[in-house]
């Protein structure tokens, strides 16, 4: 956990949707991690963190984690990562498009350093092929890949047939704070 944390330095079950009669699946997982600053060196920009196992790592932090200078021996970093997928039937319309959002939040000037950065992918493929005995669903995306995946009890694949849509959404949180300890 503590490799998230420095990787990430300054910058939940599971459920079925069922909305009407389009079948669906979404999951999500949150993770929070917390470290203790050991050591900073401002001319080299390197942090050492101490996790709550007791193992220590350095990080270099970039010149985009503003008021690094703000940080203190002792002060408590804490990282929460949030990921989740949708997974749903679509009507069909037309070739499968690719999109994706980046939004970045920074600390302001002075502040302690914080931040959140948030990455939203979404992906449109066709399904191609059922096999209800294996429980698989073979797809195709946006660049003619195909893909087979097996698929959870929860999935209706009765509900799904070859030709439909598929929409896959993948968003991934990453919010870091420093504070007092």
């Amino acid at each position: 956990m503590l490799t998230c944390v420095t990787a990430s330095f300054f910058l939940l079950g599971a459920g079925v949707i069922v909305a009407g009669e389009i079948p669906g699946v979404e999951t999500a997982e949150l993770v929070v991690a917390t470290a203790t600053v050991e050591k900073i060196d401002l001319s080299t920009r390197e942090v050492t963190l101490k996790g709550e196992d007791g193992r220590l790592e350095t990080v270099k932090v970039g010149p985009e984690a503003r008021n690094l200078s703000q940080v203190n021996v002792g002060d408590k970093v804490t990282m929460k990562y949030y990921q989740a997928l949708a997974i749903f039937v679509t009507p069909h319309a037309g070739r499968p498009p690719v999109t994706e959002a980046t939004n970045l939040q920074r600390a302001p000037l002075g502040a302690k350093p914080s931040g959140q950065v948030t990455n939203v992918v979404e992906r449109t493929a066709i399904v191609e092929a059922l096999d209800p005995t294996k429980r698989t669903v073979t797809i195709r995306g946006p660049g003619g890949n195909m893909n087979t995946l097996k698929v959870g009890d929860q999935v209706k694949l009765d509900r799904i047939n070859v030709g439909d849509q598929v929409v896959a959404r993948y968003t991934e949180a990453v919010a870091i704070s420093v504070e007092k300890p």
